[in-house]
């Protein structure tokens, strides 16, 4: 379940603060260890920051809804690759279509009634979720009520362990929610405007 390695030298689109360099490594083993105790990390994904930990503790789930200002236990997770993914969860056949379609990228699908995931187009929840071996919860980085925060400098929360910091992300959409029922696709929360649109040709076809 290997995930390509991550690159060594300063890369990002625009300078938008997409940036890695030789230390990056180093800040994802340290963030994963954190993660198996326990912890709680910030780390940027394709579309936003978000608050992660291990998604079968509940004393994990406890500290996030405290720090979010949260009740609902519903979280999105994120995994190194589709087989992680089926090694903890069982996915049908519907599901495993729209997974290979739009795996990695910006789209989740519903697992159960607490579960979302999905395999990011990015390489830093990857290479976590790959160290520390399952899925992880990966809701966004801001109290309920606030918006999504794309910027470090902009965060509210308090009460997380440790964060990678590459500084402001892209501004984009969250992802995309698809539910299965029945072979058929339902549309519960739109994506980056591309993806919607492959969403819809694939449900389509």
């Amino acid at each position: 379940m290997e995930v390509p390695p991550l690159p060594e030298e300063e890369s990002g689109p625009g300078g938008e603060g997409l940036c890695y360099n030789d230390t990056m490594p180093n800040q994802i083993e340290k963030a994963a260890h954190i993660i198996k105790e326990g912890g709680l990390v910030i780390f940027p994904t394709d579309t936003a920051y978000a608050l992660g930990g291990l998604f079968d503790s509940k004393e994990v789930e406890d500290k996030i809804l405290k720090i979010k200002k949260r009740t609902k236990r519903r979280f999105t997770l994120v995994a190194c690759c589709q087989e992680q993914v089926e090694k903890y969860f069982d996915l049908d056949d519907c599901q495993k279509n729209i997974a290979k379609k739009f795996w990695p990228g910006p789209v989740s699908i519903v697992l159960n009634r607490k579960y979302a995931i999905r395999v990011p187009d990015a390489e830093i929840p990857r290479k976590l979720a790959e160290l520390v071996g399952k899925p992880l919860i990966a809701t966004s980085a801001n109290i309920s009520t606030e918006p999504t925060r794309y910027d470090l400098k902009d965060l509210e929360l308090k009460g997380y362990d440790y964060a990678i910091d590459i500084g402001p992300l892209p501004r984009k959409s969250e992802s995309a929610i698809l539910q299965c029922f029945q072979n058929d696709i339902k549309i519960l929360r739109p994506g980056p405007k591309e993806t919607n649109e492959q969403i819809r040709a694939f449900i389509s076809s």
